[in-house]
């Protein structure tokens, strides 16, 4: 199961949205999406960015409506769909992008071109035009066809992931067993010196002492040999 952010503007990719949400839930995805935020007075942007950084992977659906542009905390004057992008790409997550197919009808309220809003069409046609040149994209014609692409798309990505994850791991282990080994070879000198000590100590106090000293010093090499081995 993965955390998966699923981003898109709301009214015009409401039907879209529904679908991906459930068949990634169906998928027993964790799915974060605007939906999650409408209980809030005002749209949570900070902690949508959050939960863009806190993901495995971002989804993003886009259509001919730039979106919402927040006037606080947004001196670019970006929409909450691309800041939400760019959070995905300043976290490293993989980012998988669906775009409206050009020859599938759309409603002329929900372009942008028609509308006149953000600078008639021409934010949201430069925003297309970077994810394109930017990185491979899909185009979705239908809801159904959407879900169809998002489905295989997502789970292809996350068969990838394992692979850089054992990379990753087999790394850490072999940074593990070096730390180990050389913590061996400390207590193993500090095993010597003590035994050697032993050997020509006479008085039964300091005898007695390092006794326990080697008692110890054989507990924890027996203890890290072991751990060794399981490595």
């Amino acid at each position: 199961m993965a955390k998966i952010y699923l981003s898109a503007t709301y009214a015009d990719l409401k039907l879209h949205r529904d679908v991906v949400y459930r068949i990634l839930r169906m998928l027993r995805h964790d799915v974060i999406a605007m939906e999650d935020y409408v209980a809030n007075d005002a749209f949570p942007l900070q902690k949508c960015l959050a939960d863009v950084a806190g993901s495995n992977l971002y989804v993003g659906l886009v259509g001919w409506r730039y979106g919402y542009v927040p006037g606080e905390n947004n001196p670019d004057g970006k929409s909450i769909t691309e800041l939400e992008y760019r959070q995905a790409q300043a976290s490293s997550l993989p980012q998988l992008m669906f775009l409206a197919d050009r020859d599938t009808p759309w409603p002329d309220e929900h372009r942008d071109a028609h509308t006149g809003e953000n600078e008639n069409g021409k934010r949201i046609a430069d925003f297309r035009a970077d994810l394109e040149n930017a990185r491979l994209v899909s185009y979705f014609r239908s809801p159904d066809h959407l879900a169809g692409l998002v489905s295989v798309a997502v789970q292809r990505c996350l068969d990838e992931l394992p692979a850089a994850g054992r990379a990753l791991g087999s790394r850490l282990q072999q940074v593990r067993r070096e730390a180990l080994e050389r913590r061996l070879d400390s207590l193993l000198q500090d095993y010597q010196a003590a035994t050697a000590q032993l050997a020509y100590t006479l008085a039964s106090v300091d005898r007695n002492r390092l006794e326990r000293q080697v008692q110890v010093l054989e507990r924890e090499l027996e203890e890290l040999e072991s751990t060794l081995e399981t490595i």
